[in-house]
């Protein structure tokens, strides 16, 4: 059995897309939907109805935990409840096609047996594949250069440009482009050991029956998955990327609603970016040490 993580948050129609898509799978699956506090109630609308569906399970938290903590609740609640062989992570706005999404993903584990997967991922937003994150793993070094980078974005006039360019899909295509050319990744063939996207991300049991908090839960929302690729490295987990498996990525709809100015959410994901490096230097300085300062 395959189990879906569904972290809800505003916008309701994506959501319940995103669990018809999943519902018209093959194979039995299980969907938890994990309602991170939404102040417009939408969490206890979905409860209502999805109540009494074997198939649906709807979580309300208590506060809006972000992305690691959120999504770590909903994986918690699979490990106790569920005897799931692989626990599909996604964000609301994740568009699901391929029928057969699940029994690929048992396909891909019979032939080259993973810790983490990820699958093609396509922003409908940009047109860029957004797997592999980044070829390059996180290191001490990466995250203090990250945190220099973001504080110098944090400038009133740097941040308003920033917004702009993501606000245009035209413009952030190429920015995407650019970024994706420099360190050549090539989203068409598979690959081991890099980053992954965070808005579709797959656990094997074997991974979840060791870490039943897969998302470092001292982070709020951004760089989990450099924190991810890190932790597994340092324990020799197995971190895959296949194409084989896809999905849409439609992007920013819960922070659009949450945020109409964009530049009030670019300072926003800048505060919850620059906490996450902060909580992701600690961890290595705490296992590694000043080795790479």
């Amino acid at each position: 059995m395959t189990a879906f993580v569904i972290l809800h948050y505003r916008a309701i129609d994506m959501t319940r897309i995103c669990v018809d898509r999943i519902r018209a799978l093959d194979g039995w699956n299980h969907i938890v939907i994990v309602d991170n506090a939404s102040p417009n109630g939408t969490g206890a609308v979905l409860a209502r109805e999805y109540a009494g569906n074997g198939q649906i399970t709807v979580l309300l938290n208590k506060e809006n935990a972000g992305f690691a903590r959120g999504n770590n609740l909903g994986i918690a609640w699979i490990q106790k409840n569920l005897a799931a062989d692989f626990v599909v992570v996604l964000n609301n706005d994740v568009e699901i096609l391929q029928k057969d999404f699940a029994v690929r993903i048992g396909q891909i584990y019979r032939e080259h047996p993973f810790d983490v997967l990820g699958p093609d991922i396509l922003s409908v937003f940009s047109g860029i594949h957004q797997n592999p994150k980044s070829l390059k793993g996180c290191t001490l070094q990466a995250v203090r250069s990250k945190r220099a980078k973001v504080k110098r974005s944090s400038n009133p006039v740097l941040l308003l440009l920033s917004s702009g360019e993501k606000n245009s899909p035209a413009i952030w295509k190429r920015v995407q482009r650019r970024q994706r050319a420099k360190q050549q990744i090539d989203s068409s063939v598979a690959a081991e050991g890099i980053v992954l996207h965070g808005s579709c991300v797959i656990f094997s049991r074997r991974y979840l029956e060791g870490h039943p908090e897969p998302f470092y839960p001292r982070t709020y929302m951004y760089y989990e998955m450099e924190i991810l690729e890190w932790r597994c490295r340092q324990e020799g987990n197995v971190v895959r990327y296949d194409p084989s498996v896809s999905v849409l990525h439609y992007q920013y709809v819960a922070s659009k609603q949450e945020y109409r100015s964009i530049v009030r959410q670019s300072k926003f994901v800048m505060d919850c970016l620059m906490d996450s490096l902060t909580a992701a230097e600690e961890l290595i300085l705490s296992t590694e040490g000043e080795e790479e300062r």
